[in-house]
């Protein structure tokens, strides 16, 4: 199986849920829209530079765009490298559990020495 794809199983074992992926995608894009209308905003005041109203707001809506979707793809992919880092997180204390157990209880383990 993919190491980046999990089953609904094994994400139950780590503790997220089987739609953490989706919730950090569709939070990543609300922030990239808020980024996106403020950009465009604040882009908006190109009145100072002597641009009639017609190319300011077409600078303002273009600017808002653009900002947003860049803004949405950083934030989508920084969202999912740390949702990935906290699988891994998670899977390597799970593989930790057993060998800790092992340790302290050394007559209980299944190989005994």
């Amino acid at each position: 199986m993919d190491n980046n794809h999990l089953s609904p199983a094994e994400e139950l074992k780590l503790g997220l849920p089987p739609d953490a992926e989706a919730r950090v995608i569709k939070e990543a894009r609300k922030e990239g829209l808020f980024a996106g209308l403020t950009g465009g905003l604040a882009s908006g005041k190109h009145i100072i530079y002597g641009l009639n109203r017609n190319k300011t707001i077409f600078c303002g809506i273009l600017s808002g765009v653009l900002s947003g979707y860049l803004f949405t793809q950083a934030f989508t992919s920084t969202a999912v490298a740390q949702l990935r880092a906290e699988q891994a997180r998670q899977r390597k204390d799970l593989e930790q559990v057993p060998e800790i157990e092992a340790a302290i209880h050394p007559s209980s383990s299944p190989n005994p020495k």
